[in-house]
C-alpha cells in the first residue's frame, strides 16, 4: 500500500491503511479516518460543488475494525438549497459507524467580515508527529519510545503547536500529510472531518489534572458545523471549552484556517480509568 490513509478497493469500499490505525486497540482504526470517510462518501453521493457540507454529526457506534470498508448513503430530504442525507460504514455487512449530514446550497448573499481573526499562521513553528503532548513531548514521539513498530493516524498527523503544553485552552495546526485517498486530492471538508476528532484529544492530554490522576477519555461522537471549507493544507485546533460530571464530558473546539474561523467541533465523552 501507498503513502496514504485509505486504498480504494471497488465504488463504495476502502481498505485502511496502517496510517489510519488508532491507539485503543491492536485491530481498530482511530476515529478520525472513519469520520473523513463518512464525509468523502457524502460528498460524493450529492456531487454538487455549489453544496456546503454544513453539518455533519458521526455517531462511533462501535470500534472499527482494520478491514475493508464499504459504505452507502441515502438522501432523506431532496431540496433546492437543502439536502439531508444519512451515511453508514459497514464491516463485513455491519454497521460499525454512521453519519447524518445537511448541506446547504451557497448564494451571492452579502456577509459581514469575520470578527473572529485568525491566529497567528503555522510557518516558524516546528512540526511534530501527532497532535496531544505532556510536558513538551507528543504522544506520538512517547508512544514511538515504547512501541517503535506502533504508527496509526494519530503519529502520522503533522502539528504545529502554538500553546504551551500545560495551556488550558490548547491551540495548535495540523494537517494529514498524505492524501486521504490514494490516488486522488483530499477535498478540504474531508480534511476538516478526519480531523476533528483530536479535539477531544487535545483537551484530555494538554493542562488536564484529571488525565495525570490516570483518567483517559473516549469519544462517542463527533458533531462538525462548518459555514464555509477550509483553505490551505494546515487547520487550526483551539480546544477552548471542555465540561464533565460524573464520568460525562464534552468537548468544543473552533477552526481555523488562515482566513479566519470556519468551523466548530463537539464531542461527547466517557472517562475511562486507567489500568
Amino acid at each position: 500500500m501507498g503513502d496514504a490513509i485509505f486504498v480504494r478497493d471497488g465504488e463504495h469500499t476502502f481498505v485502511p491503511t496502517p496510517f489510519s490505525y488508532g491507539p485503543w486497540g491492536p485491530n481498530a482504526v482511530h476515529g478520525g479516518p472513519p469520520a473523513g470517510l463518512l464525509a468523502y462518501a457524502i460528498l460524493e453521493h450529492v456531487a454538487d460543488p455549489e453544496m456546503q457540507l454544513t453539518r455533519l454529526t458521526v455517531d462511533l457506534t462501535r470500534s472499527v475494525p482494520q478491514k475493508p470498508l464499504t459504505t452507502t448513503v441515502e438522501t432523506i430530504r431532496q431540496g433546492r438549497r437543502l439536502v439531508s442525507v444519512l451515511a453508514r460504514l459497514l464491516a463485513d455487512g455491519q454497521e460499525v459507524s454512521r453519519a447524518s449530514a445537511l448541506l446547504l446550497r451557497r448564494s451571492d448573499a452579502v456577509v459581514g467580515e469575520d470578527v473572529y481573526p485568525p491566529p497567528p499562521g503555522p510557518e516558524g513553528y516546528e512540526i511534530t508527529q501527532g497532535v496531544s503532548r505532556r510536558s513538551g513531548r507528543t504522544i506520538a514521539t512517547q508512544d514511538r519510545e515504547r512501541h517503535p513498530a506502533h504508527r496509526g493516524f494519530h503519529t502520522t498527523v503533522e502539528s504545529r503547536w502554538l500553546t504551551g503544553p500545560v495551556d488550558p485552552a490548547p491551540k495548535l495546526w495540523v494537517r494529514i500529510p498524505m492524501p486521504f485517498i490514494e490516488g486522488e486530492e483530499t477535498h478540504p471538508a474531508v480534511q476538516a472531518a478526519a480531523l476533528s476528532d483530536f479535539g477531544n484529544a487535545v483537551a484530555s492530554h494538554v493542562g488536564s489534572a484529571r488525565h495525570i490522576r490516570g483518567l483517559s477519555y473516549i469519544n462517542a461522537d463527533i458533531t462538525m458545523v462548518m459555514h464555509r471549507d477550509p483553505v490551505g493544507e494546515w487547520l487550526c485546533l483551539h480546544a477552548d471549552h471542555r465540561d464533565e460530571f460524573a464520568g460525562v464530558g464534552l468537548v468544543e473546539s473552533i477552526w481555523y484556517d488562515t482566513g479566519g474561523r470556519f468551523a466548530r467541533v463537539v464531542e461527547s465523552r466517557l472517562a475511562n480509568p486507567r489500568g
